[in-house]
């Protein structure tokens, strides 16, 4: 009896390990057409055919005249493309042993869903140069919730209604960590999902603490973001007449309402680390800043970026709205540069000729700062600029290239009177070229090399039913899935 019962058991675990590798699970629903299959191998096999087929069939005769791919392989999974959202397939496994027929698999289902966002006669890509390097790679374009292709083809969609509930901020920042998962905002709370759409993390319901802008995953597994505090305990809207008196002291110098910390938080949503922006307002020459007769503004200093340098330690932290940018130490927490103006008492408007408005600071590989330099307070065209510090103590940067984003006809005629004052990314890619996501009103996206060629461009929009014409949505930040590597890891960590 024992030793039945001890087969039996081998037999339902080994029934579970061998249905555990099954991909995709019988009957399910998925977000995405870029696709990892993947089966049980059999012991004599030598190759592998996967055949699959749109719609869903239960009899050889009826799928075997369907089967749009059949794909030849020697291990016992592979990454591919189904043609389209909003379809049901069906898929089977051949296993060879030599050239003879070993096994032959039941039939699997699944379903890949659609919505408005991969509907491409509501919300598309469109290529205006098609690419001449990472011809190969995927973009995500967050305005737009998608995954795409480079021909501007989407293959994955962010999936969960939930997350994006009527009157909430759009997604923002989708990227794939080192990890291999994805990480977003929507509402102002932070997310980390497999590819599957599987929430792995996000700050607990009804948590009132409040992050924005940029989120990242560290290679200790916790996560950093920046976190809104409101000197008077709630926030007002950023409207001039709202502003109350209470922002300003007696003799007209600067206090800021709202600020920005920087937050380390564990697994568990504990702060682990913080970085007071309060106690570096209260302690920097901000608070020598005389209001009177300055056009930006002192309701929200509007921190809007910052990269931590795990390696070196140090964190950059961008500060649009007096553009400028602070380079911290980690986890010290003094600031060890301050690059732009500093103020001397009574002083009032400050100009930086190196960047104005700014977005999305980062550092390279090499050691250069770089940034989307919106140009706000001049009207000018953004422009991508690379910057070299001046070493520790000094507070200069030295302008090493600068590229204007280039807009054309078409954006021209978009931008009109309008200027540059917000968005906009930069992300350094490992051939050292540029991808670039303008924000509104021209949100044109494209790489471009240290020579000054863009190597790819496009354009994501949506159309209006009302007007019958196509009209740019709003974007933040795109990212790029630059490798084999980095697409098979992001994928089959969703299969564990």
């Amino acid at each position: 009896m024992y030793k039945t019962l001890g087969l039996f058991v081998v037999l339902i675990c080994s029934f579970y390990r061998l249905n555990a590798q099954l991909f995709p699970r019988e009957g399910s629903m998925i977000c995405y057409r870029l696709i990892g299959f993947s089966f049980p191998a059999q012991p004599d096999a030598v190759k592998y055919k996967i055949e699959i087929a749109s719609g869903t069939y239960v009899s050889d005769s009826a799928f075997e005249n369907s089967i749009n791919q059949s794909l030849t392989i020697t291990d016992n999974k592979l990454i591919t493309e189904v043609p389209s959202f909003g379809a049901k397939y069906t898929w089977r496994t051949i296993s060879y042993a030599a050239s003879d027929i070993t096994a032959k698999s039941g039939f699997h289902h699944f379903t890949v869903k659609t919505t408005a966002d991969v509907d491409t006669s509501v919300t598309r890509l469109r290529i205006i140069e098609g690419a001449q390097t990472y011809k190969d790679a995927y973009v995500f374009i967050d305005g737009n919730m998608t995954l795409y292709d480079m021909k501007g083809n989407p293959v994955w969609f962010l999936p969960g209604s939930e997350r994006a509930p009527k009157g909430a901020v759009a997604p923002r920042d989708i990227r794939v960590t080192d990890q291999g998962t994805i990480t977003f905002f929507t509402g102002n709370r932070p997310f980390e999902i497999s590819y599957d759409g599987a929430v792995l993390w996000q700050y607990p319901k009804g948590e009132t603490v409040v992050m924005h802008h940029e989120f990242t995953r560290l290679n200790n597994g916790h996560y950093m973001g920046m976190v809104y505090e409101d000197v008077s305990g709630h926030s007002r809207p950023i409207i001039p007449d709202s502003i109350p008196k209470y922002v300003y002291d007696s003799a007209g110098f600067f206090r800021s309402k709202r600020y920005s910390n920087i937050e380390e938080v564990d697994e568990d949503c504990r702060t682990v680390w913080q970085w007071s922006g309060l106690q570096y307002q209260n302690g920097s020459d901000l608070g020598l800043r005389k209001t009177a007769d300055c056009s930006l503004d002192d309701f929200d200093l509007h921190e809007n970026s910052f990269f931590f340098d795990e390696k070196d330690k140090v964190i950059y932290l961008g500060i649009r709205n007096i553009s400028r940018i602070v380079k911290i130490k980690y986890p010290e927490g003094n600031v060890l540069n301050t690059y732009g103006p500093l103020y001397k008492e009574g002083a009032t408007k400050k100009e930086n000729s190196l960047f104005c408005g700014q977005h999305s600071c980062k550092r390279s590989p090499n050691g250069y700062l770089y940034l989307f330099n919106n140009n706000s307070c001049n009207a000018s065209l953004p422009t991508i600029v690379k910057l070299k510090e001046s070493g520790a103590g000094g507070n200069e940067l030295k302008k090493i290239w600068e590229y204007q984003c280039p807009v054309g006809k078409e954006g021209l005629a978009a931008i009109g009177n309008s200027r540059f004052v917000s968005g906009g990314s930069v992300t350094e890619l490992p051939d050292q070229t540029m991808l670039v996501m303008m924000g509104l009103p021209y949100p044109k996206v494209f790489i471009v090399n240290n020579d000054k060629k863009v190597l790819w461009s496009a354009i994501p929009e949506r159309f209006d039913p009302i007007t019958k014409k196509w009209t740019y949505t709003d974007q933040y930040r795109a990212y790029l899935i630059t490798d084999r590597k980095e697409l098979e890891q992001l994928i089959w960590n969703s299969e564990k």
